[in-house]
């Protein structure tokens, strides 16, 4: 069935501002060796501690020095006695350039550097951002040597202005299953530049997930099973290799299949397009397995204002065979849509959640008062929560099976928006705690019927305004922000910095695109952005669904 709708073009154009790094130090090109996974464009090359240096400034300079990590961070290590003891590798604090503070005692012995954090990362590469306005102490210790001043104390790890750290570290995906082995689930991580592609793979082989996420994906690599030499190496014909103990022999076939997947998807994001496990120098049989894809369905599902819902394609709203007249049938006034497009989560019009399927059938599911936009996870069943009670999320079958999820969104007391993933494992959400809306993910854990959430992981402890949510992909969520009368739109990454940009005047709800992001506004129009620009699609909408996914 093709059902008219009038269209309307209209492009917005959207200024985007630039951030350049500090000029504190000059560049160089390395070119890439046959034996190294070096990938970066340049490096900063900080200068060492200078003759007769008063005690603040060897602490700003060794500071500043963190920014080279070359030969592990040898530059740094000059502003240190002999002996004294840092491990650069123990963590990253980001913080800004206008507010960091050096002070020395009367005496020259002890320096405290304050500091007004933006984000940390840990010792395994997990992001994760700072409370506005966090300060943080750092006391260093110092004594004369041949009448010049070095560090004999200093905190573990180095620390990075906000523009400096993604011209040091890179980010990079360790790529993991879902429990049905049917999907990637990335999980994003900052190494230094220079051997990104051995930390990945150190970080796939020997480590863990990031805990958020650790009960909700899986590993085909056995915890028992280690990467030998902890270094990626490149062959003659340019294959990266990923040495391996004797033991990965006796792994089947599958277990093997799955392991090749997981570095192959981990390491294409370090920038290497071909990778080998190896055992002794010899090969290992292994393939790829085909997994789902999280895309989304290029055409936009919609409700317009004369109660047609379908799919827009051009000028015309087609119907979904048997689901769009379930959804009609119930007055929505949020809709999400199965990948395959056979089940649809209603919110509608009275207020209680139900489920439309492909053959007709309706069932209300949830009639608590209040509920917020339901989705959909990837087994088909529909997650339900009334906005004031965010600790009482349920999970219920298409049919109206209901369960209750256990850990959800501890110490909230207003939930505004939530979403699925499109690979299943995991739920971000706008959050209220202590009268400060957050934006927060957490991992969906699956065990004998039981549904759980981990412990949340914050992706912006400030959203003040923030009304709205959608997954724009497997690593970033988009949130909608009104501000000074503004729409805004915040691109959150999930495991790493965050982009914002102007939204549609009256912008109302946010879903992803297959290429694009969209948005409808309050007068029912509806508009797609590519790059920076947004273009008005079609008027007339009423409602613009979420998707899950598509099976194409």
């Amino acid at each position: 069935m093709r059902r008219a709708l009038a269209l309307v073009s209209l492009t917005l154009v959207l200024a985007l501002a630039a951030c350049t790094g500090l000029p504190t130090s000059g560049y160089v090109n390395p070119g890439r060796g046959p034996q190294t996974d070096d990938t970066q464009a340049f490096a900063f090359v900080p200068d060492g501690p200078q003759d007769d240096a008063a005690p603040a400034d060897i602490v700003e300079g060794f500071l500043r020095a963190g920014s080279g990590p070359a030969d592990d961070w040898a530059t740094a290590k000059t502003f240190l006695a002999p002996g004294t003891q840092w491990d650069p590798r123990a963590s990253v604090t980001i913080d800004r350039l206008a507010d960091r503070r050096a002070t020395a005692t009367d005496d020259g012995t002890g320096v405290t550097v304050s500091l007004a954090t933006v984000a940390s990362v840990d010792s395994s590469g997990a992001y994760a951002p700072a409370a506005s306005g966090t300060a943080v102490n750092l006391a260093f210790a110092l004594t004369q040597i041949d009448g010049q001043w070095r560090i004999t104390a200093a905190p573990d790890g180095v620390v990075l202005y906000e523009e400096v750290f993604p011209t040091v570290y890179q980010s990079a995906s360790i790529a993991y299953f879902d429990p049905t082995w049917s999907f990637i689930v990335p999980d994003v991580r900052w190494f230094p530049r220079g051997f990104v592609a051995s930390r990945v793979a150190t970080a796939l082989v020997d480590g863990r997930p990031s805990p958020w996420l650790a009960g909700a994906v899986r590993s085909a690599f056995p915890d028992e099973l280690s990467l030998v030499g902890r270094s990626v190496t490149l062959s003659s014909s340019g294959v990266a290799q990923v040495q391996l103990p004797p033991a990965a022999l006796s792994l089947d076939r599958t277990t093997l299949d799955r392991m090749q997947t997981q570095l192959a998807r981990s390491l294409v994001t370090a920038g290497i397009s071909d990778v080998q496990m190896t055992v002794e120098g010899t090969p290992v049989t292994a393939s790829e397995v085909p997994v789902r894809v999280t895309r989304v369905d290029p055409s936009p599902a919609v409700l317009t204002t004369a109660g047609l819902f379908g799919s827009l394609t051009g000028d015309t709203v087609e119907a979904i065979d048997g689901l769009s007249d379930a959804v009609e049938s119930l007055a929505p006034t949020a809709v999400e849509l199965e990948a395959d497009r056979s089940l649809a989560a209603v919110r509608t019009q009275q207020g209680p959640v139900a489920s439309a399927l492909a053959d007709g059938q309706t069932f209300l599911l949830d009639d608590r008062p209040g509920l917020i936009a339901p989705s959909i996870d990837a087994e088909g069943a529909i997650w339900s929560v009334p906005s004031n009670a965010p600790n009482q999320v349920r999970v219920i079958t298409a049919e109206g099976v209901p369960r209750q999820v256990g850990n959800a969104w501890p110490d909230a007391s207003e939930i505004t928006a939530m979403q699925i993933s499109r690979d299943g494992t995991r739920v971000a959400a706008i959050v209220t705690v202590s009268g400060t809306r957050e934006v927060w993910v957490a991992g969906i854990e699956r065990e004998g019927g039981e549904v759980t959430l981990g412990a949340p992981h914050v992706l912006s402890f400030s959203q003040q305004g923030a009304f709205d949510l959608a997954w724009l992909d497997d690593t970033s969520v988009g949130v909608l922000v009104a501000v000074d009368g503004g729409s805004l739109l915040r691109e959150l990454n999930v495991g790493g910095r965050g982009t914002e940009s102007a939204a549609p005047d009256g912008a109302r709800t946010l879903a992803a695109g297959s290429t694009s992001v969209r948005v409808l506004d309050d007068s029912g129009r509806l508009y797609s952005r590519r790059g920076s620009s947004w273009t008005l699609v079609a008027t007339g909408i009423r409602v613009l669904a979420g998707q899950q996914g598509t099976t194409s």
